[in-house]
C-alpha cells in the first residue's frame, strides 16, 4: 500500500503518508548511492515524478500547495538531469541497433551509439558540482517533506471521493485531447505532451486500485507499456535536436543519414503502436471515468 490511497481513510493523512514516503525514498537512494551516484540519481527522478502525479490528482483541492511543491520538485529533479538525459540518447540508438530492422546498418547506429556515449561520459566528467547538486537535491526533499503538514485537503469521505475522482478524471480528458492533436499534428511536443498525461495516468490508476483492484491493475499496466513507447518516442525527438543543433556529437554526414532513415521507420511504428494501445485505454468520456471511480470508491470506502 505503498502508493496507494486507502478507500476511508482521511485523505489529507493519506496524501501526507506517500509523499512522505517517496520523500524518505529519495533522501536514502541519493544519500547512499546503493548502485552507483548516476542510478541512484535515476531511481531519486522517479520517486519525484511519483510526488508530481500524486499532487496532480490533489491539485484542484490544494492549488497553492499544488503550485509550490510541484515547482520544487520539477526545478530539483532538473538540477539531476543532464547525464541522465544524454543516457536515454545512447539507450534509444541501442535499441534501434539491436532491432532486427537495423540490418546491414548495424555496424553505422552502433558507431553513433559509441559516439554519443562518449559524449554522455564527457557530460558526466564535465560535471563537478554534482555532489553539491545531489546534497541540495537532498536539501529540497527535506523542505519539501516538512511542507507536507501545510496541507489541507477536504474533510469526510465524499468530498475526498470527489477530489480524487475529478483529479484523476481531468488528467484523463486532457489525455484524451492530447491523442487527438498528436494524431493530428504529428509534433513531436504533442506526443511529448501525451506521454506526460499518460504517465500521470499510469500514477494515478496505481494511487486508486484499492477502489477497483483488477481493472485498475490492467489500465495502470496499459498505460505503462503505452508509456515506455512514448518515452522511447520522445528521446527520437531529442535525438532529433541535437542532431539539427550539434551534428558533429552524432557523426559524419553519411551516418546521419543511415541514423535519420531509422528514426524515421522506427517513429512511424512507435506511433502506429501506441494509437492501436491508447485506443482501448482512452475509449471512454471523461465524465464517465469520474463517475465511476467515485461510485467504486464509495463502495469500497462502506
Amino acid at each position: 500500500m505503498n502508493y496507494r490511497i486507502r478507500p476511508g481513510e482521511p485523505l489529507t493523512d493519506e496524501v501526507v503518508r506517500i509523499a512522505g514516503l517517496q520523500y524518505r525514498k529519495a533522501i536514502g537512494i541519493l544519500r547512499s548511492e546503493p548502485d552507483g551516484r548516476h542510478q541512484a540519481i535515476h531511481d531519486a527522478r522517479k520517486r519525484f515524478k511519483r510526488l508530481r502525479g500524486l499532487f496532480r490528482l490533489i491539485r484542484e483541492a490544494a492549488p497553492d500547495f499544488y503550485a509550490r511543491e510541484n515547482a520544487r520538485i520539477r526545478d530539483t529533479a532538473s538540477t539531476l538531469s543532464a547525464v541522465r538525459d544524454a543516457t536515454s540518447l545512447v539507450e534509444v540508438v541501442d535499441r534501434m541497433a539491436a532491432d532486427r530492422e537495423a540490418g546491414e546498418d548495424r555496424a553505422v547506429l552502433i558507431s553513433v551509439r559509441d559516439r554519443l556515449a562518449a559524449r554522455r561520459d564527457r557530460i558526466a566528467a564535465g560535471q563537478t558540482d554534482l555532489g553539491d547538486r545531489i546534497t541540495a537535491a537532498i536539501l529540497a526533499c527535506e523542505q519539501g517533506s516538512a511542507a507536507l503538514a501545510e496541507l489541507r485537503l477536504p474533510k469526510g469521505n465524499d468530498k475526498a471521493i470527489d477530489v480524487l475522482a475529478a483529479g484523476a478524471a481531468k488528467n484523463y480528458g486532457r489525455a484524451v485531447k492530447a491523442l487527438a492533436r498528436a494524431r493530428e499534428s504529428e509534433d513531436p511536443e504533442d506526443w511529448h505532451d501525451l506521454r506526460k498525461r499518460i504517465k500521470y495516468h499510469w500514477m494515478h490508476m496505481q494511487l486508486l486500485k484499492p477502489a477497483w483492484p483488477g481493472v485498475m491493475a490492467a489500465r495502470a499496466e496499459i498505460a505503462d507499456l503505452a508509456g515506455d513507447l512514448l518515452g522511447d518516442d520522445h528521446d527520437l525527438a531529442v535525438l532529433a535536436e541535437l542532431i539539427a543543433a550539434e551534428p558533429g556529437e552524432v557523426g559524419s554526414a553519411t551516418e546521419i543519414a543511415v541514423l535519420r532513415a531509422h528514426m524515421h521507420a522506427r517513429t512511424l511504428r512507435l506511433h502506429k503502436e501506441i494509437r492501436k494501445i491508447l485506443k482501448r485505454l482512452l475509449k471512454d468520456d471523461a465524465k464517465v471515468l469520474r463517475s465511476r471511480i467515485a461510485a467504486l470508491y464509495r463502495d469500497a470506502s462502506g
